[in-house]
């Protein structure tokens, strides 16, 4: 049941942040390793994703799940935004869905980590 909540609450974290309140200066410039943007929506990943950890464990643990999270986040977006700012694609093409899928899927591989870093105790 834990794994299942944990799970939930970390898709729904995902979806929340990455497109409702995601806003335009925190993708303008993600291409650009530091941009204040880019560290700015990791960071919203990474206190979600510690607010998603704290019913399960320890606030200091639920903070360093977040940190994971902050840095995965960042680096795959800052890789998907190099890729897309070097290589221009619209959503009327397939390789845009490819490109965003990736990025969609390396996200939630982030997530299974985080929750097989929690089942295992490793954390």
């Amino acid at each position: 049941m834990e794994a299942w909540l944990l799970s939930n609450y970390l898709i729904l974290k995902h979806i929340f942040a990455d497109y409702y309140i995601q806003v335009n200066f925190m993708f303008k410039d993600k291409h650009k390793y530091g941009s204040w943007g880019g560290v700015s929506h990791a960071g919203v990943h990474g206190l979600l994703t510690a607010l998603c950890f704290t019913p399960f464990v320890s606030v200091s643990n639920a903070f360093l799940f977040g940190l994971l999270d902050f840095i995965a986040h960042y680096h795959i977006d800052y890789v998907k935004s190099n890729y897309t700012y070097s290589y221009p694609m619209q959503p009327s093409e397939h390789k845009y869905w490819v490109v965003h899928g990736t990025d969609q899927l390396f996200h939630i591989l982030t997530y299974m980590f985080l929750v097989w870093l929690f089942f295992e105790q490793i954390i």
